[in-house]
């Protein structure tokens, strides 16, 4: 009696394509199970993760000083002296800040340099003439004199940009170096056992506005000469005109 056609299909051997194709359906999925299972310790791993420490503060910028070394040789813990450079971190209103700050003290340190570095009332000066009494023709050297009287030297700006000769006859002023020099810095080291003077050779004539000549003619008599060195101001001094 012939067999059941289902049963000899099953006792029939498979062919190898079919063994080919149940082993690659079996090595994709296992790839498939061992990639979920790497995916899954992966986040594992990361939720129980510790937290980075919090950053320590950031350093100041403009400073030269170096971070301090650990005493292994390399570099550890910021230590609480100020690094050399900024953090990476800063925000860009702190950076505007710090380069505001480093603005203001450019500025305040040229100011600083124009002035000179002479402590306050170190520095007296004092008017004179080479001569008390000129005659007819010969021009008056007119001194502005500048004595340190600090016990250390000390830079002081004497440039035109301070000096200012004035003469008067009475109330009338007749000359003013205001009206004509160009003013100019100048920081010179003043000794105290030296004396700068600056000299003045004056024309015998009056100047009005801008440096102009005025054409009255000079009379014989006493004229007044005073000095002064920005906010200086020296006696007055009193010579003749013949």
């Amino acid at each position: 009696m012939p067999g059941d056609p289902r049963t000899n299909d099953l006792l029939r051997p498979q062919s190898s394509e079919v063994y080919r194709r149940r082993r690659l359906v079996a090595v994709v999925m296992i790839v498939v199970v061992l990639a979920l299972l790497v995916s899954l310790v992966w986040w594992l791993v990361s939720l129980f993760r510790p937290a980075p420490e919090d950053a320590g503060p950031t350093q100041p910028s403009g400073s030269s000083a170096p971070a301090t070394p650990s005493p292994g040789g390399s570099s550890g813990a910021p230590s609480d002296e100020p690094s050399g450079s900024a953090s990476e971190s800063a925000s860009p209103s702190s950076t505007a800040s710090a380069s505001a700050s480093s603005t203001e003290s450019t500025s305040a340190s040229a100011d600083a340099a124009a002035a000179g570095d002479c402590p306050p009332g170190d520095i007296v000066i004092s008017a004179a003439t080479d001569q008390p009494s000129y005659s007819t023709g010969e021009e008056p050297v007119l001194e502005l004199r500048v004595d340190n009287t600090g016990e250390e030297p000390c830079e002081a700006n004497l440039g035109t940009s301070q000096q200012v000769f004035t003469v008067y006859s009475g109330s009338d002023r007749i000359f003013s170096t205001e009206e004509c020099q160009e003013g100019e810095d100048a920081l010179v080291e003043v000794s105290p056992d030296e004396q700068e003077q600056a000299r003045l050779t004056w024309p015998r004539v009056r100047t009005g506005p801008d440096c102009a000549e005025m054409d009255s003619e000079l009379g014989r008599g006493t004229y007044r000469l005073e000095v002064s060195l920005g906010e200086l101001q020296a006696q007055p001094v009193t010579f003749t005109l013949q």
